[in-house]
């Protein structure tokens, strides 16, 4: 997974765990707990990373370019077609 935190960190974020679950917050850090390595939402939930499916930045959704879709996902979808 790409480490967006610095740029979206204060944002509001949607994450699909595997399982089907989701939880949404505020992205407030990227931090390493017993080695593993995991995103804080809300000030208080950690969820590991290896539990993320998907991480969704609903605040950035109407943001002008180049804030989003980050570089990456273009690249993805230009090699797509």
């Amino acid at each position: 997974m790409d480490d967006y935190t610095n740029k979206y960190k204060g944002e509001q974020v949607e994450v699909a765990l595997f399982g089907g679950d989701y939880q949404d917050g505020v992205l407030t850090a990227y931090c390493l707990v017993e080695d593993v390595a995991h995103i804080e939402l809300n000030g208080h939930i950690l969820i590991p990373l290896q539990n993320i499916a998907s991480l969704h930045c609903s605040s950035r959704c109407d943001a002008p370019e180049p804030d989003w879709p980050p570089r990456g996902l273009e690249d993805d979808e230009q090699q797509d077609n």
